[in-house]
């Protein structure tokens, strides 16, 4: 296999809570999670809100550092990356989009302002030919018309919104896009457009994508790999189609159970198994106690031990 463009290597993250008049105590967001990213897949970081998902995403864009543990992007740890030349450089080529497209674009200026905008701070475009050139190429791209760019947001739909934020990160030569829940506030009838998008933008620009959602279907529809997140560990990860086929993992099997699409066979593979609508509580209790051991269940498939297990 192919060196991967991005490694996360075990991610220990901590905040402090309280204070003030207060008492102060250690809160601890991740612990221990490691992933690898490579061009030209996707990986989907699945996991219910507050499990630690985005707070990975943004150690990975250097919002904060990591208490412990290394990400590494084409070999190099990031957190040596001081400088502020090299810090813009890294944040070109690793972009976030958010789950707001609305957002995440300022409604006063137009969809030009905010493609031209990337493209001249990180210094892609030598002059304004150019410029209008690369701006029809974005639009291309994501598959926008020429008349977008004279638009403001809000003459847009929701993923016609997310499709510009996307050019945005195109816009400045991203290699790695991390995807914070991209899909989740559109309208069910266009999330497959947004999504058949950034399949072809992987397949055909080499992108690699960490696609982060609570949503097994179209986790099912987009990612080569999956990790399943809960309270802040990796407790299943590996091959999308092994883990959704043959999961193992009390907690991924209680995701499973939650979705809802009639298409996908999700149901029939824990109709045999506890009500998980009944157990939920016990299942997410004993889910939370950090684990060390590991079992490989297949040749990319992996999943932590849990207590009820010797």
């Amino acid at each position: 296999m192919t060196q991967p463009i991005m490694q996360v290597k075990n991610l220990v993250k901590e905040f402090t809570v309280g204070g003030g008049l207060g008492k102060e105590d250690i809160f601890r967001a991740l612990h221990g999670v490691s992933f690898d990213l490579y061009a030209g897949k996707t990986l989907a970081l699945v996991g219910e809100s507050g499990c630690g998902k985005s707070t990975c995403a943004r150690l990975m864009t250097k919002v904060y550092p990591p208490t412990e543990g290394e990400i590494l992007f084409e070999g190099k740890d990031i957190r040596e990356l001081n400088k502020r030349k090299d810090v813009l450089d890294y944040r070109g080529k690793v972009q976030m989009v958010f789950q707001d497209p609305f957002g995440s674009l300022n409604p006063t200026h137009t969809i030009e302002h905010h493609l031209t905008r990337p493209l001249k701070i990180h210094k892609q475009v030598s002059g304004n030919a150019q410029l209008q050139d690369r701006l029809l190429e974005l639009l291309t791209l994501v598959e926008l018309p020429k008349e977008t760019l004279s638009k403001y947001p809000h003459e847009l739909s929701g993923g016609q919104r997310q499709r510009v934020n996307l050019a945005r990160a195109l816009a400045v030569g991203a290699k790695v896009i991390l995807a914070d829940e991209p899909t989740s506030m559109l309208d069910v009838s266009i999330r497959l457009g947004v999504l058949n998008l950034m399949q072809r933008m992987k397949k055909d620009l080499g992108i690699g994508f960490l696609y982060i959602t609570h949503d097994l279907a179209t986790a099912h529809y987009i990612a080569e790999e999956t990790a399943v997140m809960y309270k802040g560990q990796i407790v299943e990860w590996g091959s999308t189609e092994s883990i959704l086929t043959n999961p193992q993992h009390p907690y991924t099997k209680l995701l499973i159970s939650a979705v809802p699409d009639p298409d996908l066979p999700f149901g029939e593979l824990v109709k045999n198994e506890p009500n998980y609508s009944i157990d939920a509580d016990v299942i997410r209790e004993q889910s939370g106690v950090v684990q060390e051991n590991v079992h490989q269940v297949n040749e990319n498939h992996f999943v932590k031990q849990w207590d009820n297990v010797a």
